[in-house]
């Protein structure tokens, strides 16, 4: 329950953080060109917290997170006394209207380059992108490619992270051409340049894995099964402990341990240990946990006692200046591959069944939580681009779908009549419950 609990919460301030920097960026823009805001809304459904400004607005924390919306002075949407008229959206002229509109969208960018660039100035430690394994007969064998290689730059791009690697290679989901990459021998130092082949790359639709399905497994050092840190007071096992052996099952290292207690909740099982370079055979219970389907999950509540060899460990902090630069290239990064695998959707190249809805947002967020603050804002950064790139999207409804039809209103000198924008805007709606339900489908079937 715990981490559902933590799951909520994180999705609750997810969604207020990035809707309320979204709605903000479209209430300052129709500040700043002489409209009149009525209501700024962080949530809908019934008002849990309200006041008012010196100006009349209506500030309001709603019921339910699931969104926002900023209401303005309109006679579209009702009566307009004279003096308010030139306050009004629709008196406005189509340039004023369009700043407005994208200014929702720009602030997701904005924010999320700004947390990009505070999370380099305090600076975060990640592994550097070294092969593992090279599955036999895939793209990566065929290409060259051996285990203790750190890949240096795909596509031309240095990847310092395993971060680049990933976007480089999803910037080419559904393509028949190649990738090339460079890789550095991690014994020898020599460097060797290499292409994969994707004339046959082929994904799973539903639990998309770039790298797996080009045959690179990340490495992973030897994790030995000794226990390090113990959470549960009541546990039976002690800091020090070696596992042997689970229900007479041999324990090579810590990921064994995690497999067979993932599949076992709620259980008490056999294991022989070593402490103090004496064997003894303990009945453990297997705790448990829920996902956010409440199916149950094993749970030990301990760690391994092991920490990641530092050589292969790369630490990202660079001064207020350079962070500049390292923050717009994952912005950079970020908006690309959400434009190019929104074209590749559209196109077909890309399956539907890769989307992913409110599920996989709860547990990215609850994830991310847990996995501390620099994790939580780079989770924050990635959401917000996302919102951003999928609001300038031309369907009606959407930020996107206004700026269509104030397109329009420039190209014929007139905007559209309302029975025809109400029209699209059903057709808009429609679609889009269509996304978020297959997205929630793709969502349950992958956590069956």
């Amino acid at each position: 329950m715990l981490n559902i609990l933590i799951a909520i919460i994180g999705i609750i301030f997810t969604i207020l953080l990035i809707v309320g920097v979204h709605e903000f960026g479209h209430f300052l823009a129709a500040r700043a060109c002489g409209i009149k805001v009525l209501r700024f809304s962080i949530g809908f459904g019934k008002s849990l917290l309200s006041w008012r400004d010196k100006k009349g607005t209506e500030f309001v924390l709603a019921a339910i997170p699931l969104g926002g919306y900023v209401k303005m002075l309109d006679e579209d949407e009702g009566n307009v006394k004279s003096e308010d008229l030139h306050l009004a959206y629709n008196r406005q002229p189509v340039y004023k209207k369009m700043i407005v509109v994208i200014c929702g969208p720009l602030s997701n960018l904005i924010f999320a380059f700004f947390l990009y660039w505070v999370l380099f100035m305090v600076g975060f430690v990640t592994p550097i992108p070294l092969i593992g394994k090279v599955t036999p007969h895939s793209i990566a064998e065929q290409a060259g490619l051996k285990p203790q290689q750190e890949i240096i730059s795909v596509d031309q791009r240095p990847t310092p992270t395993w971060l680049p690697v990933v976007v480089k290679i999803l910037s080419h989901t559904g393509d028949k051409d190649s990738i090339p990459l460079e890789v550095k021998d991690l014994a020898t130092a020599q460097t060797s340049s290499h292409s994969l082949d994707l004339t046959n790359w082929k994904m799973s639709d539903l639990n998309p894995d770039p790298l797996d399905s080009l045959g690179i497994v990340p490495y992973q050092p030897v994790v030995p099964a000794i226990v390090g840190k113990v959470v549960l007071p009541q546990a039976v096992l002690k800091p020090g402990d070696k596992i042997l052996s689970i229900d007479k099952q041999h324990i090579k290292d810590w990921y064994d341990v995690v497999k067979i207690v993932l599949v076992n909740p709620d259980k008490t099982l056999t294991f022989v240990i070593e402490r103090q370079g004496e064997k003894i055979s303990l009945p453990v219970y297997i705790s448990y946990k829920r996902d956010l389907l409440f199916k149950k999950y094993g749970f030990l509540g301990m760690s391994p006692q092991f920490e990641w060899p530092k050589n292969l460990l790369r630490t990202n902090q660079y001064g207020p200046i350079d962070a500049l630069s390292y923050a717009w290239h994952d912005l950079e990064d970020f908006v690309d591959i959400n434009l190019i695998v929104l074209g590749k959707m559209v196109s077909g190249k890309v399956s539907v069944k890769s989307l992913g809805g409110p599920i996989s947002i709860f547990e990215s967020a609850g994830n991310a939580i847990k996995q501390g603050i620099t994790a939580f804002m780079g989770f924050l950064a990635f959401l917000s681009i996302s919102i951003g790139i999928i609001n300038i999207l031309p369907v009606p409804g959407l930020d996107g779908g206004h700026l269509l039809f104030q397109v329009i209103e420039i190209i014929i000198r007139r905007p559209l009549s309302q029975r025809l924008q109400m029209l699209l805007y059903r057709f808009g709606l429609i679609i889009l419950f269509l996304l978020i339900t297959q997205a929630l489908v793709n969502d349950i079937s992958r956590m069956m």
